[in-house]
């Protein structure tokens, strides 16, 4: 075995470029759902109990040193396993084994969290963990081994349907647990060694391993807690975990306390937190559907925190406002914007049509029009904040004579039609692509703009058969395999309707995943993202948006989640 201490995983494991979720990356422009818990008959609120006496200028009934925060949506659940949408509220009742660490110079390390260190085997299989001492849950059980384990065995179980369990589908035994063939892990994809101490059992080493132990759907859970929750819901398919606030038991800075539907949600903080407690007396979470509404609550007083990322057309004035330039926090949205393009459909077969296509598009005056100028203009799938992005790849910048010469090139001087799809539910996207629309007639390329309803538009893309269209990919693990495995292989690349050709780039794709050389890993991603899209032209890389909150006066410390898809966690966070 050879051990690897927390200094020699962070060397390896840092972000190399400047920059700042859910288990599955989240395609923009989705928005967490708006859905009661998973049994609407039991109200949280019914069993929350009195609230504290309000004190100050807020008339919610909560104390003033509470950081209070607009939602847009009700939450889906608390229980991490069961959302990949609604994680800013878990990821602070939770803890990871490991978590991401935004650093002051903009990159990003792998630190430890409820595991302080661990060895992993030469060949790359056997991962041993050892746990921090002491940590308490909600309700005074002490972090073991077994709650490691439980978490493991309540993903796995296909009587629960979690939503993550692709992401310990590395482990060995995964098929047979989801199958319901064996009733735990446990001598499988987990060892126990003692309380403190256990191994993770791989059947191929899998070098993207330690990332996948940050992501909120991978929060250690308390055996007895969940059991209670079963029992209280009447069976493991209606647990209350997740759903009550006395049900719903982490390790994290703070405590589920109320939950009243479509109303608010309160955590108030953990005293016994092993990081120390929280400065806040607690968070109150309330739900305003309308984007105006919660501005002018914020500028009223009444919320900490406006997320422009839904109002991105304020950005320029709270950027620019004497009031509240001071104000304004910005973070990477570790993620790329960027069209698709259909190598089955004529003319995109052909690789200088795509390169045209990636020189004719402005995507600076996109970016200027429609979010405020927050970002940065992309040239590649990976993005600032993500390890192995590259920022010496070569600019696809806009060139609209290189993007002629290419297309006379390619036969089609007069330029040529074509079809842009997209949901009728999506207005952002709408604006989008009636800007590529207007610039695209430049060059003779007549758009069409086809809208459908969204179950037929994602019946049509599984098939292969959608034509090009635009949307986003945002970070939920920091390693390139988030980025390229998910697109660049061959089945993902048909469902994905952009039918890359090139199989042994997605042999290599594949092969990366189990490199244990991780220098020569990140290398290799670099290499293949340099070929996938500038010289195969796959995508049409647009840009990497900046995530943008105005916090109110009183707000201190405010550090943004690495990924940039959420404010969260609070823990640092206090109030003047």
């Amino acid at each position: 075995m050879k051990k690897l201490s927390l200094l020699l995983i962070l060397c390896l494991l840092l972000t190399s470029v400047v920059g700042c979720g859910g288990e599955k990356a989240v395609e923009a422009p989705a928005e967490p759902a708006a859905e009661t818990p998973a049994d609407p008959a039991a109200d949280p609120a019914a069993e929350a109990e009195e609230k504290p006496v309000a004190s100050g200028k807020f008339d919610d009934g909560y104390p003033e040193n509470v950081l209070r925060l607009g939602l847009q949506g009700e939450l889906e659940s608390a229980d991490v396993q069961l959302t990949t949408a609604d994680y800013t509220i878990p990821m602070n009742i939770y803890d990871c084994l490991f978590e991401v660490q935004p650093k002051d110079d903009g990159s990003s390390e792998i630190v430890g969290n409820l595991a302080t260190d661990f060895e992993v085997s030469d060949d790359g299989l056997v991962y041993t963990m050892h746990l921090r001492e002491g940590v308490k849950f909600h309700n005074g059980e002490i972090l073991t081994s077994d709650d490691v384990l439980y978490t493991v065995d309540r993903m796995l179980n296909p009587e629960r349907m979690a939503r993550n369990s692709d992401s310990m589908s590395m482990l060995k035994g995964f098929d047979a647990a989801v199958e319901g063939e064996i009733p735990t892990m446990e001598g499988e994809g987990i060892v126990i060694i003692d309380d403190n101490t256990f191994e993770f059992h791989l059947t191929k080493a899998f070098s993207p391993f330690l990332a996948n132990l940050c992501v909120p759907g991978f929060s250690i859970y308390n055996r007895e807690a969940g059991d209670a929750a079963d029992e209280a819901g009447g069976g493991s398919d209606n647990s209350q975990f997740g759903v009550l606030p006395e049900y719903t038991i982490g390790t994290g800075a703070f405590m589920m306390k109320d939950w009243v539907l479509n109303d608010h949600i309160y955590i108030e903080k953990n005293p016994d937190y092993w990081k120390g407690p929280s400065k806040l007396d607690g968070i109150l979470f309330k739900i305003v559907p309308d984007n105006e509404t919660r501005r002018m609550m914020f500028e009223s007083g009444q919320l900490d925190e406006f997320d422009l990322d839904d109002a991105r057309e304020q950005i320029p004035y709270y950027m620019e406002s004497a009031e509240w330039e001071d104000n304004v926090i910005i973070g990477n949205r570790v993620g790329t914007f960027y069209y698709h393009i259909n190598e089955s459909i004529a003319p995109f077969e052909n690789v200088l049509v795509r390169k045209a296509m990636q020189h004719a598009i402005d995507k600076q005056a996109i970016l200027d029009s429609l979010y405020g100028g927050a970002g940065e203009v992309a040239s590649g799938i990976l993005a600032p904040g993500m390890m192995g992005y590259n920022a010496d790849l070569p600019k696809l910048e806009y060139d609209p004579d290189l993007a002629r010469e290419l297309l006379a090139e390619a036969g089609y001087a007069d330029g040529f039609e074509m079809t842009i799809s997209q949901t009728t539910d999506s207005p952002n996207t709408l604006s989008l692509n009636e800007i590529v629309q207007a610039q695209l007639a430049e060059f003779g390329i007549e758009v069409t703009i086809d809208q459908m309803d969204e179950a037929s538009w994602f019946d049509v893309r599984r098939t292969g058969a959608l034509p090009m269209y635009t949307t986003s990919w945002s970070a939920d693990f920091n390693d390139p395999d988030n980025f390229l495995y998910s697109f660049f292989t061959p089945a993902n690349s048909l469902n994905r309707s952009f039918n890359y050709y090139n199989t042994d780039a997605m042999a290599r794709v594949e092969a990366a995943r189990y490199m244990l050389d991780h220098d020569a890993r990140m290398q290799e991603y670099q290499d293949l993202e340099k070929l996938i899209i500038q010289d195969d032209a796959a995508w049409i890389p647009l840009f990497h948006l900046k995530h943008i909150w105005v916090v109110s006066d009183r707000v201190n410390n405010y550090v943004p989640f690495w990924a940039g898809w959420s404010g969260a966690n609070y823990w640092g966070v206090y109030l003047d």
